[in-house]
């Protein structure tokens, strides 16, 4: 089951596909019973390296969808009072909308815990994202 999020993830990173079909298909993907033991509730980053080590304890999702709404709201107020912004950066941020990013996180966490990110390099380097 990773592999096939981590390459529905990776073709959306890619721009091979758009974010709604990202969470169609990862919604109608069928998925053994066994596959998936529990719902997934939040998301664990750690970042190890030779000369510094950061753990981010897991973070709930509903904490984070709620930081997300939070950060629209501010985020709407700031465009109404700011008349210097980029123009790229008002398409950014005109394209990204907040129920598709609510959208992906319902979607991870039907289904289950896993990596999403797991990077090692040598001996010391590590980042890892997880979704719990």
């Amino acid at each position: 089951m990773e592999n096939k999020v981590n390459d529905i993830l990776n073709q959306l990173d890619n721009g091979k596909i758009r974010c709604k079909d990202a969470i169609k298909i990862i919604k109608n993907n069928e998925y053994k019973a066994n596959e998936i033991n529990r719902k997934a509730s939040g998301i664990k980053i750690s970042i190890i390296d030779k000369d510094h080590t950061i753990r981010i304890p897991k973070i709930p999702f509903g904490l984070i969808i709620f930081l997300i709404d939070i950060g629209f709201n501010i985020l709407s107020i700031a465009t109404r009072f700011t008349n210097s912004l980029d123009e790229d950066l008002k398409k950014i941020l005109d394209s990204v909308d907040r129920k598709d990013i609510k959208e992906i996180f319902k979607a991870l966490k039907k289904h289950g815990s896993f990596d999403l990110v797991d990077i090692k390099e040598g001996d010391n380097t590590e980042v890892k994202i997880s979704i719990l």
